[in-house]
């Protein structure tokens, strides 16, 4: 979905699923990474990605579930250094520790549930740092640790443990959640997690009063269901008294994100999964034209924090989604969930999907032209100077084009350009003391000459300025201030101004109307004494 937006927005589109050795950066307009491991590539590949920005070139970058926060990687990493955002460290910057509950009865013979469950297992593995403890219990009518709760170091280890497990036998719940939880109240860390996977029914035992005693002891268990054949009440019930959560998965390839998700959330690692709903932090250009307040809610994202001087223009639950920066003449940003269908399985029938992904695509496509261009003023002998210098990688021209200056009252003069060294060229134009903005281009468009300008300020401007002791007299001799606080503007400054106010025709007024009122009341009797009543 993502390369075919691309490709039907007339982008020129390789794919590749690695750096090989001849892969040359110089020979693309724009790099995107997605969902890829930035932490795999080597120092050197990381010093040609960061090269190639600051010479012009974009880069984008996709998160993912492959997006792992390292405790051990390098402080001053090239890479990250050119980056608008960083991986987050986990909430919880201890270790963690969880450990899997497998069910190895004969039933997970069945529709290649094992083969599921090792890669679902595998894949929380390999989510964990080397901080983290990881311990796998497999039972059926016993129980038996394939992997005792160790360090999250030798992952290969673990995972060929794992890996061979296989399916015989009954399915007895009760015991295994027992000994799995008993160990695991030993361990210490910053979260403690069991995930049990079941695909068949057992008896309950004193699985209810255990989950309530792992929530006491802050140990959290979330059960999977596989299949129709599971006790459903009983999951639901031992996940909310211990404080995880219960799944039931009837389409078994959605197993491993499933588990990945659930062991994420409850040991607070840097991947989050969950209903998300943007944010707009800027409107900026690359909105034009998407309706991104009616997007659809995202279901997941990794946990970036965004530099002080990168611009964030989406955000989710407060941390950063899209955010972008310019680093040297390229431009590079970061956008943290991804572009597939696991978090973003609503986006690809998004209207928006196409236009939000190409309108990003363009903003970071190189800016920096074939050439740079300044012109300046050489006040010594009244000379216009065009200064030119071809970019990296740049061919010399063939050919020098026809160079104009335009100037204030139709000044219009051809600048010879000449070149002083390799990739840099010059040209000189007298021009006396006129003022106003001179504009030098060539005849026809030349990315190698690109127009440039320069204003030449009046000389009232520039040789005089304000005389401030005038200014000051001039606002003391009349009762003003000088320089005033804009709200201060029309206040008063408590100086008096005499002045004359008539007050003759108001009081003749004033007269007239109580002589009437006067005539009024003494009349007043008389003009009801006729009356009378039967």
């Amino acid at each position: 979905n993502f390369t075919g937006a691309l490709t039907s927005a007339q982008f020129d589109v390789k794919y590749s699923n690695g750096l090989a050795n001849d892969f040359k950066f110089s020979d693309y307009q724009l790099v995107i990474f997605n969902n890829w491991d930035l932490e795999s590539i080597p120092d050197a590949g990381k010093k040609e990605i960061e090269e190639y920005i600051r010479l012009g070139g974009g880069l984008l970058v996709i998160g993912g579930d492959r997006n792992v926060y390292t405790e051990d990687r390098a402080d001053n990493d090239i890479l990250e250094r050119a980056m608008p955002a960083n991986l987050a460290p986990p909430r919880s910057p201890e270790g963690t520790a969880v450990t899997l509950i497998i069910d190895k009865s004969s039933s997970m013979e069945t529709g290649h549930k094992m083969d599921l469950a090792h890669r679902a297992s595998i894949g929380v593995v390999n989510n964990l740092r080397p901080i983290d403890m990881v311990g796998v219990l497999m039972f059926d009518n016993t129980f038996e640790w394939a992997v005792t709760i160790r360090k999250a170091e030798d992952k290969a280890y673990i995972n060929k443990q794992i890996a061979g497990i296989q399916p015989d036998g009954g399915t007895q719940i009760a015991p295994a959640l027992t000994e799995a939880f008993n160990k695991m109240k030993q361990v210490k860390a910053a979260t403690r997690h069991i995930v049990l996977l079941t695909d068949g029914i057992s008896e309950e035992g004193n699985s209810l009063t255990l989950a309530k005693t792992a929530m006491a002891e802050q140990v959290t268990i979330s059960t999977v269901g596989l299949g129709q054949d599971v006790n459903t009440a009983y999951l639901e019930r031992v996940a909310t008294a211990a404080g995880g959560k219960a799944y039931f998965v009837t389409d078994l390839s959605q197993l491993e994100q499933i588990l990945v998700k659930d062991v994420l959330e409850h040991t607070g690692q840097t991947a989050i999964e969950k209903p998300l709903t943007i944010d707009v932090d800027k409107r900026v250009e690359i909105l034009n034209d998407v309706d991104v307040d009616h997007a659809p809610v995202l279901k997941g994202y990794v946990r970036f924090t965004a530099k002080p001087s990168a611009e964030t223009i989406l955000s989710v639950d407060k941390d950063p989604l899209l955010s972008r920066w310019q680093y040297g003449l390229g431009r590079v940003a970061v956008f943290a969930s991804d572009a597939k269908s696991r978090w973003a399985a609503d986006w690809i029938t998004w209207k928006g999907y196409d236009k939000f992904w190409t309108n990003i695509a363009r903003d970071l496509l190189p800016r920096a032209q074939g050439g740079e261009a300044t012109v300046e003023y050489d006040s010594a002998n009244g000379d216009l100077v065009a200064n030119y210098r071809l970019g990296q990688g740049v061919k010399e021209p063939a050919k020098i084009p026809l160079i104009f200056a335009f100037g204030p009252a139709g000044f219009q003069k051809q600048i010879p350009v000449m070149q002083t060294a390799a990739g840099t060229y010059q040209g000189r134009l007298q021009i006396g003391q006129r003022q106003g903005l001179f504009r030098v281009r060539p005849l026809e468009d030349s990315q190698v000459f690109p127009e440039a300008g320069i204003y030449r300020p009046q000389s009232e401007l520039t040789d005089f300025g304000n005389n401030v002791e005038l200014l000051k007299q001039v606002a003391a001799f009349t009762g003003g201030r000088f320089e005033p606080a804009p709200e201060s503007i029309f206040q008063s400054t408590g100086r008096a101004i005499p002045t004359t106010l008539n007050l003759w025709p108001a009081m003749l007024a004033l007269a007239i109307l109580l002589s009437l009122g006067e005539l009024v009341l003494r009349k007043w009797n008389g003009l009801f004494a006729g009356k009378a009543v039967a």
